[in-house]
């Protein structure tokens, strides 16, 4: 049977890998053939990830470095070499609203913008700066994908710095984009908006997502295997002349105008 995806036998990095959309990304990955190595703070929880990978008759390798800083990008990126091979496909999956809850933008501090824009954007920049080094100096025709958000694209009222990194992460996708075309190096985004797993039922009541569920024109919000799969399409052959897009993985909400937004103080988004 023709492998239309191309993965199998490449490598993968997935950063934030331990749970939630990390880990659907890089299990299917993993069932697309790829060996996968798995990046999560949660050391724990990066070696269970990394345990379902191999069972699944793939490679792969636990990692836990700090990639909001450029020596833990590089760091994870040269072991996932060491360890794998040729790393091919490089996953941007690190993202959070750090402590803070939803604030109006006038009344929000500094810190709350460092926070975001360190967990989020500088993350991403770091980690697809080393993966496209690895790629080039390897002579690696391979894919990175980022993951933005529906913040990023709409108005993000509460949760400003978070809309604002979250844009920077699409505004710099299409930039790498074009640098590294004449690599061979295709660089896409996805763009979820609430996915379904432990981040969202700990940060959100359960009306809250409700709502959120109400207001997507399919009815529900996504799962980590919706946007597994839209990533997974993105880093395959299939994908093979699609380069500097953002994907919006949304059920069509960014198609209306239904979008409840979150109160001030409400929760922590992790997404």
């Amino acid at each position: 049977m023709e492998d239309l995806l191309g993965l199998s036998g490449r490598n993968a990095l997935v950063t934030g890998a331990g749970r939630g959309a990390g880990r659907g990304i890089a299990l299917t990955l993993a069932r697309a053939g790829a060996g996968v190595a798995v990046l999560d703070l949660d050391e724990a929880a990066a070696r269970s990830v990394a345990g379902e990978v191999e069972a699944l008759g793939v490679a792969s390798v636990p990692l836990s470095d700090d990639v909001t800083t450029r020596a833990g990008a590089e760091a994870a990126v040269a072991a996932c070499v060491a360890r794998l091979g040729d790393l091919h496909i490089g996953v941007n999956n690190v993202g959070s609203f750090g402590s803070h809850t939803p604030t109006p933008a006038v009344d929000m501090e500094w810190d709350f913008w460092q926070t975001v824009i360190d967990r989020n954007l500088k993350s991403t920049f770091f980690c697809a700066q080393a993966m496209a080094r690895s790629m080039q100096s390897r002579k690696v025709s391979g894919s990175i994908v980022n993951i933005a958000s529906l913040s990023g694209l709409r108005g993000a009222p509460n949760l400003a710095p978070y809309g604002v990194a979250k844009a920077g992460i699409m505004h710099l996708t299409q930039t790498l984009a074009l640098e590294l075309a004449p690599d061979g190096i295709r660089v896409n985004c996805v763009g979820p908006t609430a996915i379904d797993g432990p981040s969202l039922q700990e940060a959100l009541p359960a009306e809250t997502i409700e709502a959120m569920a109400q207001s997507i024109p399919l009815g529900r919000v996504s799962t980590p295997d919706d946007i597994a799969g839209a990533v997974t399409l993105l880093a395959s052959d299939l994908a093979g002349f699609v380069t500097g897009q953002t994907l919006m993985c949304d059920g069509g909400v960014s198609c209306t105008t239904l979008r409840p937004s979150l109160r001030p103080g409400e929760a922590q988004p992790k997404r």
